[in-house]
C-alpha cells in the first residue's frame, strides 16, 4: 500500500529501555507490514545512559526513509512528547513507550481506517499485561464505534473500556498543538486527556486495540510518593474543572479511587485532608441513584465515609 501524504506520526519514547527495544520495534514493524508510505517514525530517547540510543540508532539506519531519531535530556515525559509532536508531520500521532508491543497488521489497519473516515480521535481500548508476556493476544481487526463527545466522556469517566492514555490512541495532530502537555513526569496523559476529548466532535472507539501495554512494578504511575500524588489530583482537579458538575458523580468515583489506593501514601497531611474533602462533598442520593456506578465504587465509598472522623 502506498500513500502519498503522512497519515500517522508514531512517536517512540525511550528511556533506559534497551532490555526491551529490540523486541518493541519487531512489533511496531509488524504492525506496519504491508504498508510502503503514509506514515512516519520519530524516535526519541530521553536521557538514557544504557544502550537504548545505540539500539535505536541501529533501527533508523536500516528503516531511515521512514524514521527519524532524536536524543534528548528533559528527564521528563511531558516535554519529551510535546517535543516529539513538534516535529511531527502527520495527520494523526500516536504513542508508543520503548517497552510496549504492537499487535501484526494492527497499524496497517488503523491507518487506512484513518485515511478513509478522517475521525478527530480513534480511542481503543487497551490489552494490559501484568508482567506476563501473553503470546495468545492477536490483531482481530478494528472494531469502530462512533460516539457522540458525552458518550465518549461517559466512557472514560467509568473508566473500565478507555483510560488516560496516549499510547494505543490516535489523535489529529491539530489537537495536540492546540493543547500541549504540562511538563509533568508522570500523569502528564492524565492531565490532558480531558480536554482532548472536550475539544473533539467527531470520536471513534474500538475495543480491540493494536497495542499491548505492559503495567510494570518499576513504571513511573507503580512507584507513588507524595509528588506523584499531587500530580493525580492536579489531573483529577483538571477533570472535574473541564468536565463541570454534569459528571460530578462520575468524577467522584476517581477521588474515591485515589484514596482507596494511595491513603497509606499520603503522608503529606494536606494531600490526605483534600482527597477527604472532595469525598466528602459528594451528594451522596445521586451518587447511589446513578446506575453508571458500579457497585464496587458505592461500597469503597460506604467504607471510606464510616472511617472518617
Amino acid at each position: 500500500m502506498m500513500l502519498g501524504r503522512k497519515v500517522l506520526s508514531i512517536i517512540l519514547t525511550a528511556h533506559n529501555c534497551a532490555a526491551y527495544l529490540d523486541q518493541t520495534l519487531a512489533t511496531l514493524l509488524s504492525s506496519l507490514h504491508g504498508l510502503n508510505g503514509g506514515y512516519e517514525i520519530i524516535l526519541i530517547s530521553d536521557a538514557s545512559i544504557d544502550r537504548t540510543v545505540e539500539i535505536l540508532q541501529q533501527f533508523s539506519e536500516r528503516h531511515v526513509c521512514h524514521t527519524r531519531l532524536f536524543q534528548v535530556n528533559f528527564g521528563n515525559i511531558g516535554k519529551v512528547r510535546n517535543f516529539g509532536v513538534l516535529q511531527s508531520a502527520g495527520d494523526y500521532i500516536t504513542m508508543v513507550d520503548g517497552d510496549d508491543w504492537l499487535l501484526a497488521g494492527a497499524l496497517y489497519d488503523v491507518l487506512r481506517f484513518l485515511e478513509a473516515s478522517e475521525p478527530e480521535l480513534l480511542l481503543t481500548r487497551l490489552n494490559e499485561e501484568h508482567g506476563k508476556r501473553n503470546l495468545n493476544v492477536s490483531w482481530k481487526g478494528l472494531k469502530p464505534q462512533l460516539l457522540s463527545q458525552p458518550e465518549a466522556i461517559k466512557k472514560f469517566l467509568i473508566h473500565k473500556d478507555m483510560q488516560a492514555h496516549f499510547i494505543g490512541q490516535f489523535v489529529k495532530r491539530e489537537l495536540l498543538l492546540a493543547h500541549p502537555f504540562l511538563p509533568f513526569h508522570c500523569y502528564e496523559d492524565a492531565y490532558l486527556f480531558p480536554a482532548i476529548l472536550r475539544n473533539a466532535k467527531r470520536i471513534v472507539f474500538s475495543r480491540s486495540s493494536p497495542y499491548l501495554y505492559f503495567k510494570r512494578r518499576n513504571s513511573l504511575s507503580s512507584q507513588m510518593d507524595s509528588e506523584k500524588i499531587a500530580l493525580l489530583i492536579a489531573a483529577t482537579e483538571e477533570m472535574e474543572r473541564v468536565f463541570g458538575d454534569r459528571y460530578a458523580d462520575l468524577i467522584a468515583c476517581h477521588w474515591i479511587n485515589i484514596f482507596h489506593r494511595y491513603a497509606g501514601n499520603m503522608h503529606d497531611m494536606p494531600h490526605r485532608q483534600k482527597i477527604m474533602k472532595k469525598i466528602q462533598g459528594i451528594s451522596s442520593i445521586s451518587f447511589f441513584l446513578n446506575f453508571a456506578i458500579r457497585l464496587s465504587f458505592k461500597r469503597k465509598y460506604i467504607k471510606i465515609k464510616c472511617a472518617m472522623p
